[in-house]
């Protein structure tokens, strides 16, 4: 059995981070949890560092290209200004909207300059929000508007309520970050009305005691085991491989792999350690497509599963119908096209089928292997860590940036060499 380390799930420790930063103890947390940095990734250290920046009073925060860090970051800055600051980020930052985010806290109270495009970074806090409004946002870009809003709602008094609209994609983040709220003692309460989704909170971070680490429930990333998923395909048959630190009970979304790894022909078994991943025996009838019938499988919830899975099924050569991976369009970079520009030099494709049902069909019967290939990863994490699962199939695999795992996988490429064996 081949032992991988994997980071600490950045999107529990992002949200840990801004519970703890409210509580205002983080400094202490930090000296008491010094695995936070040394198991986290670039996306936690730039999250830690804004904080700090922050209670320093700075009055410029860089977030490189970390979405999630600067959307939680951005809401909870925003609540608590004692002083003008600027939110900037490179050009891949730069071009993912946040105007959702920024319009709600404007309707609050803040008061918010943009320096080139609006609703997008760079972008100054003028002015702070000073009391609760409740307010409606709409999820469609990106459920971690949501989650900033619901993460800073326990900085005020009395009952806060957010309407989210357009909810059809990644609510099991949301989910996940009402988890978080509950555990450390916050009543939330959430109801479904036809499209829409009303989020209750009450009460206040003043009201509960200072977090543990047990309540927070850091734990290692589900997000980051899926990569190991397709290249178990190209390892001998008896080979398994654990997953050291995941939890069979997690909360966070992607633990739904447990399941959807089935469909590439990996099991997924409880260890007292994490999780064993293993290849089925005689499992050719579970992966073969009937005469009539496409294997169909939503992805509303898990994004970020996306590309290990299409690259996966694509190592098999098994066509798939997906729904729900339309906004992997507004990720790092647009996911979609970059899985299509890499996808057809496998000679597969990745087209819309019905553009009104964000549904999407995978071709992989024509696919091959070349003699050698070139990733263009566009600087995203997940399309090089997605890709590097060829390199069973494909000796000479090269890639536009390697660096780019230390967005959430710093050490990556030492745990994939000991499935590569380079």
């Amino acid at each position: 059995m081949i032992r991988i380390e994997l980071p600490l799930s950045k999107s529990q420790i992002n949200r840990a981070l801004i519970i703890v930063a409210a509580k205002g103890n983080l400094s202490e947390w930090l000296n008491q949890n010094p695995d936070i940095a040394k198991r986290g990734c670039r996306d936690t250290r730039l999250l830690i560092e804004a904080l700090s920046l922050f209670a320093e009073e700075e009055s410029s925060v860089d977030f490189y290209d970390a979405g999630t860090p600067c959307r939680l970051f951005t809401a909870f800055a925003a609540s608590n200004l004692k002083r003008a600051l600027t939110i900037t980020g490179n050009a891949s930052l730069c071009n993912r909207r946040i105007s959702p985010l920024l319009d709600a806290l404007t309707q609050m109270g803040a008061h918010i300059e943009y320096h080139n495009v609006a609703g997008y970074p760079p972008f100054s806090l003028q002015k702070s929000v000073e009391q609760w409004q409740d307010v409606q946002i709409s999820v469609a870009v990106s459920s971690q508007f949501a989650s900033a809003l619901l993460l800073v709602a326990p900085l005020f008094s009395g009952t806060k309520k957010i309407t989210l609209t357009e909810i059809s994609h990644s609510q099991t983040y949301v989910d996940l970050t009402i988890h978080c709220l509950k555990n450390i003692g916050i009543e939330v309460n959430s109801t479904y009305v036809r499209e829409t989704r009303e989020i209750s909170i009450l009460g206040t971070y003043d009201s509960v005691p200072h977090p543990s680490r047990e309540l927070l429930e850091l734990e290692s990333d589900w997000s980051s085991a899926a990569f190991f998923y397709p290249l178990l395909l190209g390892l001998k048959t008896k080979t398994c491989l654990l997953l050291e630190g995941l939890k069979f009970d997690s909360r966070q979304g992607d633990s739904q792999l447990k399941t959807l790894g089935l469909l590439l022909g990996i099991e997924t078994r409880e260890h007292a350690e994490g999780a064993e991943v293993c290849r089925i025996e005689n499992n050719q009838a579970l992966l073969e497509d009937s005469e009539d019938e496409t294997l169909f499988v939503p992805l509303h919830d898990n994004p970020d599963l996306v590309p290990a899975l299409v690259v996966g099924w694509c190592i098999l050569g098994k066509s798939v119908m997906l729904q729900g991976i339309e906004n992997l369009k507004f990720k790092e970079c647009d996911r979609i096209a970059a899985l299509q520009e890499n996808l057809s030099r496998l000679n597969c494709t990745l087209e819309p089928w019905a553009e009104t049902e964000d549904l999407w069909y995978l071709d992989a019967s024509n696919r091959t292997f070349p003699a050698a290939l070139q990733v263009e990863t566009h600087d995203d994490h997940r399309i090089a860590m997605a890709f590097s699962a060829l390199k069973p199939w494909i000796q000479d695999l090269n890639f536009s940036n390697v660096e780019c795992v230390e967005k959430s996988y710093p050490h990556y490429w030492e745990q994939w060499k000991k499935c590569t064996f380079e």
